[in-house]
């Protein structure tokens, strides 16, 4: 199914107001003027602007506003749907245990290789650069703790 991007943008912009109300209350840090709702408050108003550039488009437009393109056979849906779900579980599970950039690594390397069926060069690839990219911005430019697991030992 494909929807129109008034849909689209007003959902996004809906989505971002709520982010931004939501994220108002978080308490600043000590002694500096931002805090645990800065970042949030920054994706809440980018998912307002660009979600108002998507409204404004599609009101430009005349396309309906929903429109079924393909049908997805009901057997790749669920197995689609179990393998998010298994990932998500294994994730949990599996981080404190054997740290972020390995689980990340192997996961997204299997999700990205059941979806897209391409070559496991490619997933492998993409997983690991996604993994760095993901570790770099949060655990070191956002100080988010992300677990090293096994690779405590080897890293310190």
């Amino acid at each position: 199914m494909r929807s129109n991007d008034k849909i689209t943008g007003l959902v996004t912009v809906t989505f971002g107001v709520l982010v931004i109300t939501n994220s108002r209350g978080l308490a600043n840090l000590p002694q500096q003027d931002y805090g645990a709702g800065t970042f949030p408050i920054v994706i809440g108003g980018l998912l307002i602007a660009f979600g108002g550039l998507l409204t404004l488009r599609g009101l430009s437009s005349s396309a309906p506003l929903m429109v079924w393109v393909n049908d997805v056979p009901i057997k790749r849906f669920y197995l689609t749907l179990l393998a998010i779900i298994a990932a998500i579980v294994a994730y949990i599970l599996l981080v404190p245990v054997v740290g972020f950039p390995i689980v990340s690594t192997v996961l997204l390397s299997l999700l990205l290789y059941g979806f897209y069926r391409q070559n496991w060069t490619l997933a492998a690839c993409t997983a690991v650069a996604s993994t760095a990219v993901i570790w770099v911005v949060f655990g070191r430019l956002l100080q988010v703790p992300l677990e090293l697991g096994i690779l405590e030992k080897v890293v310190y």
